[in-house]
């Protein structure tokens, strides 16, 4: 009885969300990769192959009442073309494999990018594939046998914190467009929305010089660290190239000890704001921190980050303050 009044109000947002909450318990959450078979495959006649549907009929009302041979066999020539539009327009869709779904950190206000990667591994090409979440839809894309590729869906978002994605769906409407053909997809998949930065104003707090504890790996010139694997991107200048000349695994030359501008980013330097502006405002001094490649800590009630200076850095002090709960008394006393 509780569902009669949103039934009443708006019948077709309703009938397509319960439709929704149908799928959901008949496939439930999916694992990667998905396998698109048949039985979660549906397919409708769209809006123009409805209209296609009420031509034939009234040809076919016009055969009989001419008795026109030519009529007959002209809309029984296009009733047969359409049933095999519907049969490969839900062949579109069949075997294909969606796999790599992940919703890419972003700061609150901005669009978060949803990607996820359609690979087919038949025989046959694919055409018009359009991914979609919620009201944003990609480009159409064609895929060649054995090929795959990447979609990137914007996802906005207004608030921050962790973002639980609910439901993506794959259409397509080859060849012909007189059929909708689509599946649902739900991931167990959730990202990380940043809060706000302030605005730019003054930098982060006073700054010391470290030579020794915060350091940057991958800029450190002063001391020699040890060796680690090449991997791509390495300079050729700090290629251990005396082993390398020995044969085996081609290494490559690690240091520290580069003297680095550390901030220290505390909660409590902020007293006298409410909690949100804190976070926005440690958000902008972790961000300019960053770009200006000083180390930096974060302190906040219960927890504590030590300086350093990486883009895995970066991502563990911004998402802690995208997952902060403050309490009353957390706005009081500062740090514990």
């Amino acid at each position: 009885m509780k569902s009669l009044p949103a039934l009443l109000k708006a019948p077709t947002r309703f009938a397509r969300k319960a439709v929704r909450e149908w799928a959901l318990r008949r496939q439930g959450k999916d694992p990667s990769p998905v396998t698109l078979h048949r039985r979660r495959i549906y397919i409708i006649p769209s809006g123009l192959g409805i209209g296609f549907g009420l031509i034939l009929f009234a040809m076919l009302l016009a055969s009989m009442n001419y008795n026109s041979s030519m009529g007959f066999a002209l809309t029984f020539l296009l009733a047969s073309l359409s049933l095999v539009a519907m049969h490969w327009c839900h062949q579109n869709l069949a075997g294909l494999i969606i796999r790599s779904v992940c919703l890419r950190p972003a700061f609150c206000g901005e669009d978060a990018r949803l990607e996820l990667c359609i690979e087919n591994v038949s025989k046959n090409p694919r055409y018009e594939l359009i991914a979609g979440y919620a009201d944003q839809t990609a480009a159409p894309v064609d895929l060649e046998p054995t090929k795959s590729v990447m979609i990137s869906l914007p996802v906005p978002t207004n608030t921050r914190g962790r973002l639980h994605l609910s439901r993506i769906n794959v259409t397509t409407g080859f060849p012909f467009g007189l059929f909708r053909c689509w599946t649902w997809l739900h991931p167990d998949v959730s990202g990380i929305v940043y809060p706000q930065p302030a605005a730019r104003a003054e930098g982060p707090p006073p700054v010391n010089t470290d030579t020794g504890g915060a350091q940057d790996d991958q800029r450190g010139e002063e001391d020699f660290a040890g060796l680690r694997s090449f991997r791509p991107g390495d300079s050729p200048r700090h290629v251990a190239w005396k082993a390398a000349a020995k044969g085996g695994e081609l290494l490559v030359k690690q240091f520290a000890g580069t003297d680095v501008t550390t901030h220290w980013l505390d909660w409590a330097m902020l007293e006298g704001l409410d909690a949100e502006l804190r976070l926005s405002r440690l958000t902008r001094w972790i961000v300019d921190a960053h770009f200006e490649g000083h180390a930096y800590g974060l302190r906040l009630p219960g927890s504590e980050f030590s300086p350093a200076i990486s883009v895995g850095h970066r991502h563990r002090c911004l998402s802690a303050l995208a997952l902060y709960e403050p309490t009353p008394g957390s706005l009081v006393r500062g740090h514990d």
